[in-house]
């Protein structure tokens, strides 16, 4: 497919600016609705526990480790909050009721991290004469995160 003359492919670009990425939210029957007004998005981090191994003569005096469960990590927003948004509205009751959602980083390139959580933070931030007022969003990430190309997106 070419586009102003470039060829563009269907796999991720090596490098990218998160200049029009979007925040989905699940709404009715299951499909994907944009979050407006998104100012940033951390996407999920995950880690491993790690279990230590008692040996009282391990090998080469070397501590033993075993790999524990996975947290499957938190997805982070800062919204330039409007609170006649819907989909700010949405995720402040997101948070009030607990609702397990999936909700949805999509890149540019139609790629996208997808994910089952519930809000379990959300902090409107301070306010000043010289700041757009934001809220901090912390998505509990519950399941295996999902990165891949999306289609119809």
């Amino acid at each position: 497919m070419f586009k102003f003359g470039i060829e563009w492919k269907d796999e991720p670009d090596v490098e990218m600016t998160g200049l029009k990425s979007k925040f989905q939210r699940e709404g009715a029957a299951g499909a994907f609705t944009d979050v407006a007004s998104v100012a940033k998005i951390a996407p999920p981090q995950p880690s491993r526990d790690t279990t230590d191994v008692e040996d009282l003569d391990p090998p080469d005096q070397v501590k033993r480790k075993l790999p524990g469960l996975i947290d499957a990590g938190e997805v982070g927003l800062t919204l330039n909050f409007d609170p006649a948004d819907a989909g700010h509205a949405a995720l402040e009751a997101d948070f009030y009721a607990g609702t397990v959602k999936q909700y949805r980083i999509l890149l540019p390139n139609n790629y996208a991290w997808t994910c089952t959580g519930f809000v379990s933070g959300w902090a409107p931030s301070e306010l000043d004469a010289g700041s757009v007022l934001q809220a901090e969003v912390k998505i509990t990430v519950t399941a295996k995160p999902t990165f891949g190309l999306v289609g119809g997106a």
